[in-house]
């Protein structure tokens, strides 16, 4: 149930952005911020409605007759006015007087679709909040004011951290012993042992950890299979992605690499453009070098171009760290899929994994990244290597 501190903290977010206001509109869970942003998770509204949150004053709630007794128990507070409608012309006419002396406000939208991850009011919807002579532009970096970490969500990432990290070390060990007996290893067999690790560790992950090996390692999302499920053989790179984390808190997502015995000259090469690039990135986030996720991703990129490997990079830097989920709402480090010109705020968490795959052999490193008032902090160990597998 939203209460008025949740307001106060809506008007709070808008102070300094030039803007005049918030529009918060959902129809069924289509906008699903705005319910969040409530706390009306789990609630049933099948009609659509808007809560416009002004830098002062009262907000309205324009919502429809059939559900006011749902929005009196939803939002008991007294302070907000309420504007009810059932026919169409009547909501126009309350979205006109309640946006009349406003010129500037933001609803969950994203020019050209160029960030889809804050784009989720329909383009009809925002047509029609445009007639009442508004300029909507989009609550990208108000909204991740509300995603930042606080205390108990680092303990518990640092917690599933730990839970990953031991999950990894167990999937290295195994192939490391059955390659140094001379025994076979497949990858359904390496990722039932991350799994099983993680589970006694009580995380949970949406999806089973990626384990590839050799060309397999060059698809950026397999997912090993029974009719695809391959045996380590020496001269293989192998890529172990693990991700989980204690539920509704913020997950840890790592990756990890090795090779089936003494790496090849290539493979070394290309190990060492992807550290680089890693590193580039880390020693911007540490220092404050870049202010939005765009500006890190454009710089790894451009010395992985440099190394040759323009092509082969194949999506974003980073992605936000979320819950229950690997990847999160916030600013993602991409100026390839993306131009997220999302400000990289304090108490945020990205994913920095630099990949080259070139079809026969795949490379990524990830770590996670706290970003704080002092710069970041890098919440992972990080590969300074990749494992010599079955070698003594």
């Amino acid at each position: 149930m939203a209460t008025t501190p949740d307001l106060a903290r809506l008007q709070a977010a808008l102070r300094g952005s030039g803007l005049d206001g918030w529009l918060l509109y959902d129809f069924r869970g289509l906008n699903p911020f705005a319910g969040q942003l409530l706390d009306l998770r789990g609630e049933m509204l099948t009609r659509r409605w808007f809560l416009y949150v002004p830098i002062s004053g009262a907000a309205t709630l324009i919502h429809h007759r059939i559900e006011e007794t749902a929005w009196q128990q939803l939002l008991p507070d007294p302070g907000v006015q309420r504007k009810l409608f059932s026919a169409h012309q009547e909501l126009d006419a309350a979205l006109g007087q309640t946006l009349a002396g406003a010129a500037r406000i933001a609803m969950e939208i994203s020019p050209r679709g160029a960030v889809p991850y804050v784009s989720t009011v329909d383009a009809g919807t925002v047509e029609r909040v445009r007639e009442c002579g508004v300029e909507v532009v989009s609550s990208g970096d108000l909204l991740q004011g509300f995603f930042v970490w606080d205390e108990a969500d680092r303990q518990a990432h640092l917690r599933a951290v730990a839970g990953v990290i031991q999950a990894k070390d167990a999937g290295f060990r195994l192939m490391d012993e059955r390659l140094a007996a001379r025994e076979p290893v497949t990858e359904l067999e390496v990722q039932e042992v991350v799994v099983r690790q993680l589970t006694e560790a009580g995380l949970a992950f949406d999806h089973p950890p990626i384990v590839a090996f050799g060309s397999h390692a060059s698809d950026g999302h397999y997912t090993p299979n029974p009719a695809s499920n391959r045996t380590l053989e020496d001269g293989m790179c192998v890529i172990l992605d693990v991700w989980a984390g204690i539920p509704n808190r913020p997950m840890a997502d790592i990756t990890w690499v090795g090779f089936a015995g003494e790496p090849t000259a290539e493979y070394l090469h290309v190990w060492q453009a992807v550290r680089d690039a890693r590193d580039l990135a880390i020693r911007m986030l540490t220092t404050k070098a870049a202010q939005e996720g765009w500006q890190v991703d454009r710089a790894a990129r451009d010395l992985l171009a440099e190394r040759g490997y323009t092509a082969a990079f194949r999506h974003r830097l980073g992605h936000s760290l979320g819950r229950n989920h690997p990847h999160g709402p916030s600013v993602n480090l991409d100026d390839f899929e993306t131009h997220d010109t999302r400000s990289l705020l304090p108490g945020l968490a990205v994913t920095v994994e630099p990949g080259v795959y070139l079809g026969h052999m795949g490379v990524r490193s990830e770590v996670n990244v706290l970003i704080t008032e002092d710069g970041a902090t890098v919440t992972t160990p990080i590969q300074t290597e990749p494992y010599r597998l079955g070698v003594r």
